[in-house]
């Protein structure tokens, strides 16, 4: 009989995501930087010299200093550098990738780093299915080097991760009070570690279909009872880094924190063109009959104007949005798809172990189906979350009974992976470790082909599979590593 490796809710949580504008002052010791990395362009790895074994993508907005040439006859002849002055300093954002590629956000969120003016930091060691030591030691080393190597307001000192990695930068933020404001996206607080005290900010982002959506519009009320400030505002998308226009409210939304607390000169014409975006977002949003996101946003509206400037416009639109019939109506309408959602999703954890393959067609194949004329997106919505939350219980599952070497449960859980994402090369790379228990080289080549024609990039992964020993010396391993860029 089938080991069952059923993760509950909590525990797959944890596995899944942590097995893991220029400003001065500042305070903090004065250090020599005078040869920092060329800004206005990204390095896609500098190796620490504070911390031995760990590197990460950087980025410095051009605004930092000028270019200069070292001289002849010095060390590091004819490298560029940059010169700036000990008395400015720049807020920074640590970047937490879920699969360590710092340079995803880095160069992603370049152009908003450079009209904000803040120094971006892609970890490239912080990934999923870690343990907690290695990510507090890898978020330690960061913390050293950026004070050490960089000239950072160490007042405006942030962290920002997406899916695991937003749980990283929040573990971050809950053990270093050095950090003063979280954005996460696709992923609330890690795990079995709850806040205790409002100590950080927090802004939250998820897509309406992300299959953690739901957990981080629940985490909004526990922020509110323990006193955080914070926001968590949806868009229309997947479980994914969010777009520049997106990630763009967190960079506000962290300078206009900074500018309440005092920590830099408020800028009025700014704070005044972010309000008249949101205008326009708002009137937009209601022309579409999108009443709950025009009702989001008047809100969101209202806690970045807190402070500086007058919201009562925004309060007023937003009592109006919630006295509309079509508002209440379309509410009731979400609130009722994502309790079912939970329902559903505890049903698929438990017929991931119950339920044969045909039962899992027929089920795909439902949610799989265009949706008749009439039925309410929230449907569409929920049916796309819930197929990204099967792929991921199946990855969690398939990997845990590999790692038991329960082969025949990890080939079923595996057929339901592939039934639920077909386009993601991980089923094939998780057939691929157990046909190699097995000894079979050639399947297990032609399963590494089919995973890299998908996509499949994580060469370091490939290389330290220790299944994999046995392909090494082999053509068809070299001609693989070779496809991958």
């Amino acid at each position: 009989m089938w080991a069952i490796v059923f993760l509950n809710y909590s525990l797959f949580l944890w596995l899944f995501s942590t097995t893991i504008a220029c400003t001065s002052g500042g305070g903090g010791k004065e250090r020599q930087r005078s040869q920092l990395p060329v800004a206005g362009v990204i390095h896609e790895k500098i190796i620490s010299k504070t911390t031995e074994g760990i590197s990460y993508a950087l980025f410095l907005p051009a605004s930092l200093g000028k270019e200069k040439k070292i001289p002849d006859g010095a060390p590091n002849k004819g490298k560029a550098t940059m010169d700036v002055p000990s008395e400015l300093r720049y807020p920074v954002i640590l970047m937490f990738d879920p699969h360590g590629e710092g340079i995803l956000p880095v160069k992603s969120y370049k152009e908003l780093a450079t009209r904000y003016g803040y120094i971006l930091i892609g970890s490239n060691d912080s990934r999923n299915n870690q343990t907690r030591e290695s990510s507090a030691r890898i978020i330690s080393g960061l913390l050293n080097e950026i004070q050490a190597a960089y000239p950072i307001d160490t007042n405006r000192i942030y962290a920002a991760g997406f899916s695991g990695g937003a749980r990283v930068a929040v573990m971050a933020a809950m053990f270093n009070k050095e950090i003063r404001g979280v954005i996460g996206c696709g992923g609330g607080f890690p795990g079995g570690e709850q806040p205790t005290a409002a100590d950080f900010d927090y802004f939250g982002i998820a897509g309406t279909a992300d299959f953690n959506m739901n957990e981080m519009l629940q985490l909004d009320g526990v922020l509110t009872q323990l006193g955080f400030r914070h926001f968590i505002t949806t868009y229309p998308g997947r479980h994914d880094w969010p777009p520049v226009t997106v990630m763009e409210e967190g960079f506000q939304w962290l300078t206009l924190n900074a500018m309440k607390d005092g920590t830099i000169k408020r800028d009025q014409d700014g704070i005044v063109r972010i309000m008249g975006a949101f205008k326009e977002r708002i009137s937009m949003a209601q022309s579409q009959k999108q009443f709950i996101a025009a009702a989001n946003l008047c809100k969101e509206a209202i806690q970045f104007a807190d402070g500086l400037i007058n919201f009562e416009e925004f309060s007023r639109e937003l009592k109006d949005l919630q006295s509309l019939p079509a508002y209440k109506k379309q509410l009731a309408y979400r609130t009722m798809v994502l309790q079912s959602e939970k329902t559903e999703q505890q049903k698929f954890m438990d017929a991931l172990f119950t339920k044969d393959e045909a039962w899992w067609k027929n089920r795909i194949d439902r949610m799989n189906q265009s949706p008749m004329q009439g039925v309410n997106p929230e449907d569409t919505l929920m049916n796309a979350r819930l197929k990204a939350f099967l792929s991921i219980i199946c990855y969690a599952n398939a990997k845990e009974a590999i790692r038991q070497r329960n082969r025949e449960l990890a080939k079923s859980v595996i057929n339901v992976y592939e039934m639920a994402d077909p386009g993601n090369p991980e089923p094939n790379y998780m057939r691929a470790v157990i046909l190699l228990q097995r000894y079979d080289t050639t399947a297990a080549v032609a399963q590494l082909e089919m995973a890299v024609n998908k996509g499949f990039s994580d060469k370091i992964r490939m290389i330290q599979q220790p299944e994999f020993v046995m392909l090494k010396n082999s053509q068809a391993w070299f001609n693989l590593l070779q496809k991958i860029k």
